[in-house]
């Protein structure tokens, strides 16, 4: 059984249905909700959430549910962790905010400390927090173009990517038309290639998944830098270690090790986007380790804080160099985020959830 505080309730009442979903509780909310929010998001199901504990959320009506969807990818280490509350609550009797583009608190050098230890990239490194995680991919773009001082406008991402829904995240991002419809111009310079899906490999049925990988690579070099855009002009390669909106798709053991090759060959930053993959959800910190590559620049956001709005960007340091004033704002890095993520962290290392992940 999971930990005591998984269970305010009885346990031999999950799953429990009070009334059949949604309830009138429930209608009342949503119907409200409907006249006052723009809805341009789309929920799924008509679920309207009261609590949660570990891994199960009550809504309005009482019904209990277990939740597979962790508020998109983001709750790690479960619903209201009574480390996490305590770590908010103490944080929240201190001080809740105090912009540290302008001035300084020890939470942001403890915090940062620990993220340098966790994420895979050798040497040193620099954090730049974020918002969320549409914030941090803006972020890593600038950093991207800014680090060659603009001399490599060009981005290349993958069909199938999903990177966030501002105007510069949602360039990169080609899961979904309706995410890019009426939307237009995009930001230029960003070049969409085929992601190597081992199950339905855009170059073909037959390819086994090594082919496929090389498949890949070969139309990135023999098609886009061999006929489009000379190599020399790309400052980075964003992607997701594991495609979520594109399928889940896990790429082939060769194509990462392959793809930091021609990075290397020509310069260029892989930018490896793990908001949704990161923190313990694929049994390693991040999912890139699977593959034993390291990235230059590593995104984050989501289960980084435990619901508490929170992103990262961390990268080599000679690359994290934007000069003073050219990136900042109001509230990454807010400090009882940061004391929720600095509890995340040893949540997930005190808990083995890696382990357990590893488990599945």
């Amino acid at each position: 059984m999971p930990p005591k505080w998984y269970w305010p309730i009885d346990p031999s009442n999950i799953p429990k249905i009070v009334v059949e979903p949604p309830g009138p509780k429930a209608q009342e909310i949503i119907k409200m909700d409907e006249s006052l929010v723009m809805q341009s998001f789309g929920r799924w199901y008509p679920l309207v959430i009261r609590r949660g504990y570990g891994p199960i959320v009550e809504d309005a009506d009482g019904n209990l549910y277990i939740d597979f969807n962790a508020g998109i990818a983001v709750m790690n280490v479960g619903h209201s962790h009574p480390r996490v509350v305590e770590a908010i609550k103490r944080q929240a009797e201190l001080f809740t905010h105090y912009s540290m583009t302008d001035f300084y608190y020890e939470l942001i050098v403890k915090h940062a400390s620990m993220l340098r230890e966790i994420v895979p990239i050798s040497g040193d490194k620099r954090v730049f927090y974020t918002n969320s995680g549409t914030e941090s991919i803006e972020g890593a773009m600038k950093v991207a173009r800014g680090h060659f001082r603009n001399q490599r406008p060009y981005i290349v991402a993958f069909l199938g990517a999903f990177h966030g829904r501002t105007y510069g995240s949602m360039a990169l991002t080609a899961s979904k038309p309706i995410q890019r419809f009426g939307f237009n111009p995009m930001l230029p310079n960003v070049i969409h290639i085929p992601y190597p899906y081992p199950y339905r490999c855009p170059f073909g049925k037959n390819l086994t998944e090594e082919e496929c990988g090389e498949a890949v690579l070969g139309y990135l070099e023999d098609w886009i830098f061999g006929k489009m855009v000379d190599p020399s002009e790309v400052s980075a390669i964003f992607f997701e270690p594991i495609q979520g909106e594109g399928g889940y798709v896990v790429p082939p053991k060769n194509f990462f090790p392959g793809l930091r090759k021609i990075a290397d060959k020509y310069g260029i930053l892989l930018v490896d986007d793990e908001v949704q993959a990161g923190f313990g959800r694929t049994g390693k910190w991040f999912a890139i380790e699977h593959w034993g590559v390291e990235p230059d620049v590593i995104t984050m956001a989501k289960a980084i804080a435990a619901g508490l709005p929170l992103g990262a960007i961390v990268g080599r340091a000679n690359i994290m160099d934007l000069p003073r004033g050219s990136h900042a704002n109001t509230f990454g890095g807010n400090p009882v985020a940061l004391a929720a993520g600095i509890e995340v962290i040893n949540i997930i290392n005190d808990e083995d959830l890696m382990v357990n992940a590893q488990s599945w």
